[in-house]
């Protein structure tokens, strides 16, 4: 190795992202780092060797820096923080924001051999922040307006965040929601079932999905398709588990309407079958009921029986017709209402 040692320190201060000062016991600058004199920009290289660390500063933060400096020459600290609006030294007329560590240097004796001064320029940092919280602020934007319900819980159950889609969802407001335990949202019949599937995914750390029904603040239900997951906790947020809820109502009254149809058109096959088996025989009773009517006299006493034997096949004639022609899923109570038939005339569109 060529280099010395001194030689590759100072290689090394110079590639730090901040920049250094370093200033004598009786606090002139002694040398500064590369970064530092990139920072400085047009002004003359060096120019500050030999300077009080007093120049480097705003006449605003002189109090400050001296009582910085008292500190750390008794011994009583080491390391001081201080943050400028301007440097000083820096773009003067800048305005900007400076981070800015004082450390105090000894030798293995103890002996006070200066200050070094390291300053971070936390321009980008806040460019950083400022780009993180736009990105947060769309993110929740998205979250606030996206259809499904989303909401965390903590180790207790107790919801800790929901947004504005599962409050809408259920009809409540954030007041009434947050802290509020999660089981308490479902029907209570479902409630040991939404307790047993938040256990399992907190005790497993996996995640899980099903379907329930939750109730809202009016007392209608809704079905909705849970989508349970874990999360870290931390000591900002305790959220141990995020949920996605998915209004799954119209859905489900489809899938009702469509077995529903399905089941109708079934009954309506069958029926029909039955109405054309039946037709043949019907029309043959009503053939010889009527040629019966013919050769017996009205006098005779059967005459009155043969009349309502022709008047009931005729009925029967109109019902299989009319279960035929049914175009509709059309009921009526039946049995003091404890159960429903096909209502024929508004089922065939004759109401």
């Amino acid at each position: 190795m060529t280099e010395t040692i001194e030689v590759i320190i100072r290689h090394l201060l110079d590639s730090l992202g901040e920049g250094v000062i370093f200033f004598d016991p009786a606090d002139r600058v002694v040398w500064t780092n590369g970064t530092f004199e990139v920072m400085r920009g047009d002004l003359p290289s060096g120019s500050l060797i030999g300077r009080s660390i007093f120049d480097c500063h705003p006449v605003k933060d002189h109090g400050s820096v001296s009582q910085i400096l008292n500190v750390l020459k008794t011994g009583r600290e080491t390391t001081r923080y201080h943050r400028a609006r301007r440097s000083g030294i820096i773009g003067a007329d800048q305005e900007s924001q400076y981070d800015i560590f004082y450390t105090a240097v000894r030798n293995a004796a103890g002996d006070y051999l200066g200050t070094a001064m390291i300053i971070r320029d936390t321009r980008e940092i806040k460019n950083l922040q400022d780009q993180v919280q736009r990105s947060e602020k769309r993110y929740r934007d998205i979250v606030e307006n996206i259809d499904s319900g989303i909401f965390s819980l903590n180790d207790q159950g107790r919801i800790t965040y929901a947004n504005d889609g599962l409050l809408a969802m259920l009809g409540h407001n954030v007041n009434e929601m947050t802290h509020r335990l999660w089981i308490e949202l479902f029907r209570p019949e479902l409630r040991v079932e939404a307790e047993r599937m938040f256990s399992t995914v907190l005790s497993r750390e996996k995640g899980s999905v099903f379907e329930t029904e939750f109730v809202r603040r009016d007392g209608r239900s809704i079905h909705a398709l849970v989508n349970l997951s874990p999360l870290s906790a931390t000591a900002e947020d305790p959220s141990v588990i995020r949920g996605i809820v998915t209004d799954i109502t119209a859905q489900k009254e489809l899938e009702r309407e469509t077995l529903q149809r399905e089941r109708f058109q079934g009954v309506i096959e069958m029926a029909g079958a039955a109405c054309h088996h039946l037709n043949q025989p019907l029309t043959n009773i009503l053939m010889r009921v009527q040629m019966l009517l013919k050769e017996t006299g009205r006098q005779d006493p059967h005459y009155r029986f043969l009349e309502i034997l022709e008047r009931e096949a005729i009925r029967m004639g109109d019902v299989t017709r009319k279960i035929q022609n049914i175009t509709q899923y059309e009921t009526e109570p039946y049995v003091e209402g404890r159960s429903r038939i096909i209502d024929l005339e508004r089922a065939t569109g004759k109401k």
